[in-house]
């Protein structure tokens, strides 16, 4: 069954947004990038968490969430901008068969 594109980029904005507002985290994630391959289809998505203490909660919350998705790939750096407040980027995808 194909894979409902538009639903499923609004689920993972919706639970994105729901983790950083449990956390008191600033930042909204407003959009998810979607690929699409030959019959499989990848979310992109960030998140930016300011308290570094709650960035490896935050990490374990997403891999959680996220994994009934689909393949989950999860990576986390560090970044220290020049001119604003430093933060822990947590970056995302998920891949889905769309057959």
């Amino acid at each position: 069954m194909p894979v409902d594109k538009e639903k499923m980029k609004q689920d993972l904005m919706d639970e994105s947004n729901s983790i950083l507002k449990e956390w008191n985290e600033p930042f909204v994630v407003d959009t998810i990038s979607v690929m699409n391959a030959q019959g499989k289809i990848t979310f992109l998505g960030s998140l930016r968490i300011f308290d570094e203490r709650n960035a490896s909660d935050i990490m374990k919350e997403v891999k959680s969430k996220f994994a009934k998705y689909g393949k989950l790939t999860v990576r986390d750096e560090k970044v220290v901008p020049c001119c604003s407040a430093r933060y822990t980027h947590i970056s995302f995808n998920v891949v889905v068969d769309n057959s």
